[in-house]
């Protein structure tokens, strides 16, 4: 079995240290050290604790989409309209990267 990403925390840092020897004689584990980026979060630490970001996250998808010089808009559609099917349906290839921006927006949304 293959796990990609693991991350330990916490206040106590000979435990950690000692879960972590444990891991890596069961599993041969890397440490990477110190936390900087994980599942698309960029991690920045302070005298306060840890602060998340998705920003670059945010800014690859709008890259990738060709709308990083888009303007934000309040509400990109009068709230009342109803959808309806008026078109030709999208291509298999254009469907697949449609799915998959929509993957993205939901994790976006929901992390």
């Amino acid at each position: 079995m293959y796990v990609d990403d693991i991350l330990l925390t916490g206040n106590n840092v000979a435990e950690i240290n000692h879960i972590a020897d444990l891991l890596h004689a069961a599993f041969r584990i890397k440490n990477l050290g110190d936390l900087t980026y994980f599942l698309d979060f960029e991690v920045a630490r302070n005298s306060t604790g840890l602060h998340l970001s998705q920003c670059k996250y945010t800014l690859d998808l709008l890259h990738d989409t060709g709308m990083l010089d888009s303007s934000p808009a309040p509400t990109p559609m009068a709230q009342t309209s109803r959808l309806q099917h008026t078109g030709q349906l999208l291509d298999p290839d254009e469907a697949s990267s449609y799915r998959q921006l929509i993957g993205r927006l939901i994790y976006l949304t929901n992390t």
